[in-house]
């Protein structure tokens, strides 16, 4: 027999809390964004809450603190025209989003930070047609746009164009430090072929600030896929040092790299360039056909990278006999899409795309598990005479935000 008693209790303590805004606000606080979103449809008291932008920002300051580990992987997806990206998974019930909302084709990630993606669309102007006078199939004018995206708010914001000599845009956004969004733009100086400036656009102002600092990039530095960390956006490069932006200062500064690239620089292959949970990871390899690989991290101010892993990947081979490593002028054909940092060093690994499939190296055990299978990428085959190709693959990491743009 049901006891009244206790559901009247229940209900009782469900209405107190319904009715205590600020105790509702701080168990909201700890829901999943995509949660949320589900939420708003309990009443419009809860839809007004959950919408109101300082809960928002709330709620991403939060959860930065609360999940550090990015829910997924997106897959950059320039090469097909439709807006879907292959996602590898971290965590379960992750869902791939779509971007079918845009009136665009061939989407590119440029940049992910803490929720929000930095995009590049070709944006269709007016729809394709066919021409009475010819029968001709005319494509319609269209243009590239660069936008700021939620994913999980399906929001979007079309920034104003940069520069037309710019080289890179990367995005910076931390809710710890600040409600507003930046994005970083290397473009060139004026007054020389050799001097580079920084343009930023704010998101608080909605519009873009050239600074009138001129720098000079170190041989082989590579302004594409920079990654931001404690308020400035890193790159690496080639040569003994590198270059990185804090955005608070305005100010260009010199990052070093591996003791290595001072005088071999060129002979090491960068395969991955990263951060995890506050930690800044770059793995080298001298020879990928030997499935070894080092994992550096940079120590603490800048001081320098330290070796933290020398990993080996034959055991893999081992344990997965099945995959074939395709091995193409004497270079196993496979990449690092990522270091997860866990909470623990025991949790460390790094992520492998190999034959089709994602996989997971356990660092400090040295053991791998298979996350998924993806899908092989069409008319690679004839050209790389394998359906994938990972080299230059960059995976950017996903995390559920209601951040608005």
């Amino acid at each position: 027999m049901r006891n009244p008693k206790g559901k009247l209790e229940i209900c009782w303590s469900a209405e107190i809390i319904a009715s205590n805004l600020d105790l509702l606000t701080q168990i909201l606080l700890w829901a999943p964004a995509k949660s949320l979103l589900k939420f708003k449809c309990v009443s419009k008291r809860w839809h007004s809450l959950i919408s109101d932008p300082k809960f928002c920002i709330s709620h991403a300051r939060c959860q930065r603190m609360l999940n550090r580990t990015a829910d997924a992987l997106m897959l950059s997806n320039g090469y097909k025209s439709t807006p879907e990206f292959h996602l590898v998974p971290l965590k379960h019930s992750t869902k791939v989003p779509f971007f079918d909302y845009f009136n665009v084709s061939e989407v590119t990630i440029i940049h992910s930070c803490n929720g929000l993606l930095l995009c590049c669309c070709k944006l269709v102007l007016d729809k394709p047609k066919f021409l009475k006078t010819t029968q001709m199939k005319n494509d319609g004018r269209y243009e590239f746009r660069y936008f700021v995206c939620n994913p999980t708010t399906k929001e979007f914001k079309i920034l104003s164009p940069p520069k037309p000599a710019y080289l890179s845009l990367s995005l910076a956004f931390d809710p710890l430090i600040s409600p507003y969004y930046k994005v970083v733009c290397i473009c060139k100086g004026n007054s020389s072929k050799q001097n580079f400036q920084i343009d930023v656009y704010s998101s608080e102002t909605e519009s873009w600030s050239l600074l009138p600092i001129l720098f000079k990039m170190p041989l082989g530095m590579t302004y594409s896929n920079g990654v931001f960390l404690d308020g400035s956006v890193h790159w690496y490069s080639y040569a003994e040092t590198s270059l990185y932006f804090h955005i608070d200062s305005q100010s260009v500064k010199k990052m070093p790299m591996p003791f290595m690239f001072s005088w071999e620089g060129m002979d090491w292959d960068i395969m991955y360039f990263g951060e995890s949970r506050g930690h800044m990871h770059l793995v080298l390899t001298k020879n990928r056909s030997s499935l070894e690989f080092d994992v550096f991290e940079m120590e603490f101010e800048y001081t320098g990278w330290s070796l933290s892993y020398h990993v080996n990947l034959q055991s893999m081979r081992m344990m997965f006999p099945e995959l074939t490593w395709n091995f193409m002028n004497k270079h196993a054909v496979f990449s690092v899409l990522s270091i997860i940092q866990g909470e623990k060093d025991e949790e460390k690994k790094v992520l492998i795309f190999v034959d089709g499939r994602a996989m997971s190296y356990n660092l400090c055990d040295g053991t791998s598990i298979k996350i998924c299978d993806l899908k092989p990428r069409p008319g690679r085959s004839d050209i790389a005479r394998v359906p994938w190709r990972y080299e230059g693959c960059h995976a950017h990491p996903y995390f559920q935000s209601l951040v608005s743009v």
